[in-house]
């Protein structure tokens, strides 16, 4: 356990990738979506400028698909705030262990935040991109998020129209799906056999087994003091993945 000055630059550390996330941008090159788009820009007569709006559209999509990773990481596999958490202001920490109550959520669950993230967030991003005469929407997303192995893959179901003076020309995101390399898929794993020991020992946790674990798959795990002398701040990091360590926490607390 660690003082509460280990727990500050804890949240130090994840307010830096938050900001990070934020502010980035990322270039995605896709041949075969370009070929496809700048057809449709040579039949309206501007072929020259379709590869700078594909390049920022898709931009746009990695951005907030990255940004939705961070922010469920910080905040356990959760968008949404669950029934018990507790509230830091900015973001909260679920728990996943309460007492006996056995709160951590299954993968599909964290699978729809992740895709909720995206879906109330990408117009943020979309209303950021300005281009001369020419005007971007699009109709209702539907994004759906799939955690894979060393990955997670972002499907968004969405027509795109770019239009300029009367010509105009569609697209489908959901042809182009978005994977980001992640480490979530283990990291999962790690909480799960953290949470899940408990239901044979309320009260004690094979720190050894936790160590084997993270080290097989190159993750790191610290286990604070928290508000309460009950509750264990359970933070599972990694740096492989991401230009910043990327945080997943979340919050056990015991009978006093």
């Amino acid at each position: 356990m660690t003082s509460s000055k280990a727990q500050t630059t804890i949240f130090i550390i994840v307010a830096i990738v938050i900001v990070a996330a934020a502010i980035s941008l990322y270039y995605l090159t896709n041949s075969s979506s370009q070929s496809n788009l700048e057809k449709s820009f040579s039949e309206l007569g501007i072929k020259t400028q379709a590869s700078l709006v594909q390049s920022s559209i898709f931009s746009c999509l990695e951005d907030t698909s990255r940004a939705s990773l961070d922010v469920i990481g910080i905040q356990g596999g959760y968008y949404d705030k669950p029934s018990k958490h507790f509230d830091l202001g900015w973001a909260f920490i679920p728990y996943y262990y309460d007492q006996g109550d056995f709160l951590k959520p299954e993968t599909p669950t964290i699978e729809k935040e992740l895709a909720k993230y995206l879906d109330n967030n990408l117009d943020f991003c979309i209303q950021e991109l300005s281009y001369n005469d020419f005007q971007l929407s699009h109709d209702t997303t539907n994004s759906k998020a799939k955690i894979q192995e060393n990955s997670v893959k972002f499907t968004i179901d969405s027509t795109f129209s770019i239009k300029k003076d009367t010509l105009s020309s569609e697209f489908t995101l959901s042809n182009h799906p978005i994977e980001i390399e992640s480490a979530l898929s283990e990291i999962l794993e790690v909480a799960d056999y953290i949470t899940d020991s408990h239901r044979e020992d309320p009260d004690l946790i094979c720190i050894s087994c936790v160590a084997d674990m993270a080290e097989t798959r190159n993750l790191y795990v610290d286990m604070l003091d928290f508000d309460e002398e009950t509750t264990t701040l359970v933070v599972i990091s990694e740096n492989y993945t991401y230009s910043e360590p990327y945080i997943f926490e979340f919050l056990n607390r015991y009978p006093a």
